[in-house]
């Protein structure tokens, strides 16, 4: 089979390698679309040169865009790209706009789409994602889902005939990857295990200026903890951060360091005693390692998490947040890793692709 596959996220990039692998090792054919939607080299070619990903065969550099307009280009790019390599099938990720994009040029173009990380739900639709995830699970002709919580949204939503549980497909990443890990932010930070905690925070309901509040109270929990935060700052919240500093906001126990590699993250992760972090990716990955992980979300996509007591969630209230991090515990790493599918979910994926052609 010819699969095109569309990224255009740092979730989307990490996840390239295992189901390539898989897909070339059964002798298929992979060929490889960059939307282009995160484009500077810390969110972007970075990842490729770090995790041995060839250059997109297709690099559209769509960027810097509002969502219209950004989807509107994406899918005139992706449908011309559709007509030129013909494939057999679309494979798309996530909840990016890019999958969604992608996801409407391929089924007007009758080409199946075949998405991975399908039926999550938040049941917040003032967030692009949830839209993004819930477009793209319709058009679908197969939805890989990651736990059995996704297969039961899809099946509430008239989609079980599309659904099937693969596990996920970023353990898969986890696994291959965490021997690879690169220690040395860790010693450039002069870090020791158990003695520092580890944030992220780049969703736009913690970050944009009009959530000025949330974010204050995010960073001032963080910066009164008892040891070091160390916060790679995404773009995104670059500016929020100066705004924090010129009202007089002290940064105190966190430290801000550049954006981290995959493999930086995984060491840094590693020697972590808690995780705070509006990211969808980070939360699975610490409670794999087995480390305690707070999510800065108002509503969660992995409810698993908090109902299994393998994380907790501070919904961006100082006093909610404070509350989340004297709940949390370190998770079994086993009993999680089984959850998510034992690293086993792109062979499932690539499986399910072989079944169309039967």
């Amino acid at each position: 089979m010819k699969v095109l596959r569309v990224v255009g996220a740092r979730p989307q990039f990490m996840q390239v390698p295992v189901v390539r692998d898989v897909l070339l090792q059964r002798g298929h054919e992979h060929v490889l679309l960059h939307t282009g939607q995160h484009y500077d080299d810390s969110m972007s070619a970075v990842f490729f040169r770090e995790l041995g990903i060839p250059p997109a065969d297709i690099n559209l550099g769509i960027s810097e865009l509002g969502h219209g307009g950004m989807t509107g280009r994406m899918m005139e790019g992706i449908e011309r790209s559709l007509q030129e390599v013909r494939p057999d099938v679309l494979l798309v990720d996530g909840d990016t706009n890019s999958t969604m994009a992608a996801a409407l040029s391929a089924v007007k173009l009758h080409i199946p789409v075949v998405h991975i990380e399908a039926g999550l739900r938040d049941f917040d639709r003032k967030r692009p994602e949830e839209i993004n995830r819930v477009v793209t699970d319709h058009v679908a002709s197969i939805n890989c889902a990651p736990i059995p919580r996704a297969i039961s949204n899809l099946e509430n939503e008239g989609l079980g005939a599309s659904a099937v549980l693969t596990g996920d497909v970023l353990l898969d990443c986890f696994v291959h990857y965490f021997e690879r890990r690169s220690h040395s932010v860790v010693a450039e930070l002069e870090l020791q295990p158990g003695g520092y905690y580890l944030s992220t925070l780049h969703r736009p309901e913690n970050t944009d200026l009009v959530n000025a509040e949330r974010f204050s109270a995010i960073f001032g929990f963080l910066s009164d903890l008892d040891k070091p935060v160390i916060l790679p700052l995404h773009p995104r919240s670059r500016r929020m951060v100066e705004q924090w500093q010129s009202a007089g906001g002290r940064l105190g126990a966190i430290r801000l360091v550049p954006p981290v590699t995959y493999l930086e993250m995984l060491a840094l992760l590693e020697g972590a005693d808690c995780v705070f972090t509006d990211s969808g990716g980070l939360p699975r990955e610490a409670v794999w390692m087995g480390c305690r992980c707070v999510m800065l979300f108002r509503e969660d996509t992995w409810h698993d998490l908090l109902e299994q007591g393998w994380a907790a969630i501070g919904k961006t209230d100082r006093s909610s947040i404070e509350a989340a991090f004297n709940q949390a515990v370190r998770p079994d790493k086993k009993s999680t890793r089984d959850f998510f599918g034992g690293g086993e979910a792109a062979k499932r994926v690539v499986e399910q692709l072989e079944s169309m052609k039967e």
